[in-house]
C-alpha cells in the first residue's frame, strides 16, 4: 500500500442497528500496512492515557506521556527518558509501546520507541540508517527496517 492511493467507500446498510458500524479491510495480502491499519481502526476509540504508571525499584512513578521522550532497553532494563530524569523500570518494549496507546510514538528500533513531538531532526548514520536527535540533545539510531514507518509517520 505504500506510495499508493487507499480506496475508501461508504456502503449504507439498513440491516444495520443505530449506532453500528461494520468495517471490512480488503487487500491482496495481509502486510504489515494492513495490520497497522486494522490496529488503528481496533483503537479508534480507545482512550489515550495522559500519565502512564512506571515502577521502579522503591516506588511507582506517574510520569505524563507527553514528558517521554525516548524508551530503550537494554536487556530487561527499560530506560524512560523526559526532560526531567531517566527512569529505570523493568519488562518489555513491546508491553511498554502497547501501554502507551498514542499515536506520537514510534518504534524506531528493536531497543528504541521515541516521541515524534520531541523529534528535532535526523541525521544520516551508518549502514543505511539514520540517527534521531530528540530534546535534551539525546541520540537514537533508527535503524532501516523502522525508518520507513518513521518517514509515513513525518509525512515523508
Amino acid at each position: 500500500m505504500e506510495g499508493k492511493d487507499m480506496d475508501i467507500h461508504f456502503h449504507l446498510d439498513k440491516e444495520l442497528k443505530a449506532g453500528e458500524v461494520d468495517i471490512t479491510v480488503t487487500a491482496n495480502q495481509k502486510s504489515a500496512e494492513v495490520a497497522k491499519i486494522i490496529d488503528y481502526l481496533q483503537n479508534y476509540q480507545a482512550e489515550i492515557p495522559n500519565v502512564i504508571p512506571i515502577k521502579t525499584a522503591d516506588k511507582v512513578l506517574l510520569v505524563k506521556t507527553q514528558d517521554i521522550i525516548l524508551v530503550d532497553i537494554s536487556g530487561t532494563q527499560l530506560f524512560v527518558y523526559t526532560p526531567q530524569r531517566v527512569i529505570s523500570t523493568t519488562g518489555r518494549l513491546y508491553a511498554f509501546y502497547a501501554r502507551l496507546k498514542n499515536m506520537n510514538f514510534i518504534q524506531v528500533s528493536k531497543h528504541a520507541i521515541l516521541n515524534v513531538d520531541h523529534l528535532i531532526s535526523l541525521e544520516d548514520s551508518f549502514a543505511g540508517g539514520m540517527t534521531a536527535i530528540l530534546t535534551g540533545k539525546l541520540k537514537t539510531s533508527v535503524s532501516r527496517k523502522y525508518l520507513s514507518d518513521l518517514e509515513q509517520k513525518l509525512g515523508l
